[in-house]
């Protein structure tokens, strides 16, 4: 019975290569972890110094407390009443921007393509689409709340106004910027339109699409919390307003902190989504 043995053929050579790869690859690693926690100071000491000026406002100044509350207050009154007062409110405005945001996602991404690869479409809505910003939003939420009460709906169709540009435009610029040469080459390999625009026009706009998603991420607290204030029982807006009219500032205060840590975690949220949907365009942007 016959055996067989695996051979193996050590080449020192190649062996020496490849650990002076690791070797490169190891200190590549360790000079982008020391120029992220280089570039990460600036900020941090910026940070401290107005985190410093908040808490030391009132004996800096002279103004009383209520103007500008100490910062370890504000947390303090954030965390001690998270339970009973921002959580519930803070969910009623987080469904709105939610909502909103994914509607103002959906929308903006097939009217924007439906633009792009129609003609008459793009005649007949980018003039419109481009005037709509010239309206401020807050005129608009009167409007929206006679129309449809005082419910969720307003305050969802406000922030789908606020998102949908910056996604609209995004997308449509994104889909306009495909290098012409890679639609030759599909052309010539037969590829038919959904192809090229799928394999080819589709991915390529992805980083500018994810730039307008980004954004968008930014701004949905907006359109929630201007329509709250028009008209709203529930949620953040009542919360601020009715803290303002007592002259709780610290509890206003908490309100911003938490919708700005929403806003920032949907930021977040979506530049983790980019980072696993087109890892190559980080690879691009790091070897330029």
């Amino acid at each position: 019975m016959l055996h067989r043995r695996r051979i193996l053929f050590r080449f020192p050579g190649l062996d020496q290569r490849k650990g002076e790869g690791g070797a490169v690859n190891r200190g590549i690693g360790e000079v982008s972890l020391r120029l992220r926690a280089r570039a990460a100071i600036p900020p941090l000491v910026l940070l401290v110094i107005v985190l410093l000026f908040w808490e030391y406002f009132e004996q800096i100044t002279g103004e009383p407390k209520y103007i500008v509350p100490p910062f370890s207050e504000v947390i303090t009154v954030a965390i001690t009443d998270f339970g009973d007062r921002y959580a519930p409110a803070g969910w009623i405005t987080l469904q709105e921007m939610i909502y909103g945001y994914l509607l103002a996602i959906l929308i903006a991404t097939l009217l924007a393509v439906a633009v792009f690869h129609s003609r008459v479409l793009s005649q007949a809505l980018f003039p419109w689409i481009l005037a709509s910003q010239a309206v401020p939003s807050i005129v608009i939420a009167p409007i929206l709340v006679i129309w449809f009460g005082f419910g969720m709906e307003p305050k969802i169709l406000i922030t789908i106004i606020i998102v949908f540009f910056p996604v609209f435009l995004n997308t449509h610029a994104g889909l306009g910027a495909v290098e012409r040469e890679s639609i030759d080459l599909m052309n010539s390999l037969g590829a038919s339109r959904w192809q090229i625009f799928w394999k080819v026009r589709f991915f390529g706009a992805l980083p500018s699409i994810f730039t307008g998603l980004k954004i968008g991420a930014t701004i949905s607290p907006i359109g929630a919390i201007v329509a709250e204030f028009v008209g709203a029982s529930e949620g953040m807006g009542p919360l601020i307003i009715t803290a303002t009219s007592a002259f709780k500032t610290v509890l206003v205060f908490g309100a911003i902190i938490y919708i700005a840590l929403a806003a920032i975690s949907l930021f977040f949220l979506v530049a983790v989504i980019e980072r696993l949907t087109i890892p190559w365009h980080y690879i691009t942007r790091k070897t330029d």
